[in-house]
């Protein structure tokens, strides 16, 4: 094993070809915009590691992700911009990634955090999870394109318009999430299982797969984020007026 922590709130792992991010931010997992910088290069770094197989996304605590750390952003604006512009590039990174994220999440997955697991290719759960997009409540309008990779369209709107909570149960039933497990420890046996049948499949096939999987994908959903970053802005401004 070899273990680098780039700063408390995010910890890394490495072990043959697979390399495990943790999310450990206390008390709630939120994103601060250092958190999403450091998670943007890590990602990146490792794509093109040909020594790296698979990316394993977990997290420590109670919850995988509260969202976006709110006592940063509500204070300063400029930390607001950074966040906006990480989140989508960490989104963009998992999803372009060479090789295959693996998004396995315990607990709470709310807001900005909803969009790891949107953006990976395999989404696995424990029992006790629950999803929610509650951006509405704060005239925070992004996530409805992420969200359509793992719900349906008529749900992403209900989910968008009340900012409900969503249970792991029908995120499963829609295809979602590939497994539902009783603990964490049972949700990593079977995600490492998974990453190393992918780790001994060519690199170089499974890098072109993915390539043509994420083609098939009917809209470009990073441009869709970009839009939705804009009219929410726009919206903000509007409403300030």
């Amino acid at each position: 094993w070899m273990v680098f922590v780039l700063k408390m709130s995010i910890k890394v792992t490495e072990k043959d070809s697979i390399l495990f991010l943790r999310i450990d931010s206390p008390p709630v997992n939120a994103f601060s915009s250092n958190d999403l910088i450091e998670m943007c290069d890590v990602i990146e770094k490792h794509s093109f590691d040909t020594k790296t197989s698979v990316i394993i996304i977990e997290n420590e605590g109670r919850g995988f992700s509260a969202g976006a750390d709110k006592k940063e952003h509500g204070l300063d604006k400029d930390k607001l911009e950074i966040i906006n512009d990480y989140l989508w590039k960490v989104s963009n990174a998992i999803y372009n990634s060479d090789i295959p994220v693996i998004c396995c999440c315990d607990g709470f997955v709310i807001g900005a955090g909803f969009f790891l697991p949107c953006s990976s290719d395999i989404v696995l759960a424990t029992k006790d999870s629950y999803f929610q997009m509650p951006g509405i409540n704060f005239d925070v309008l992004v996530g409805s394109a992420h969200l359509g990779r793992l719900v349906p369209k008529q749900k992403v709107r209900e989910m968008v318009f009340t900012g409900e909570k969503v249970s792991v149960e029908d995120i499963f039933s829609y295809g979602g999430i590939s497994s539902i497990h009783d603990d964490k420890e049972s949700m990593m046996i079977r995600a490492n299982e998974i990453a190393n049948k992918i780790s001994n499949m060519e690199r170089d096939s499974i890098k072109v797969l993915k390539k043509i999987l994420n083609s098939n994908e009917a809209i470009d959903v990073n441009r869709a984020f970009k839009k939705e970053q804009q009219l929410t802005f726009q919206n903000k401004i509007n409403l300030l007026d």
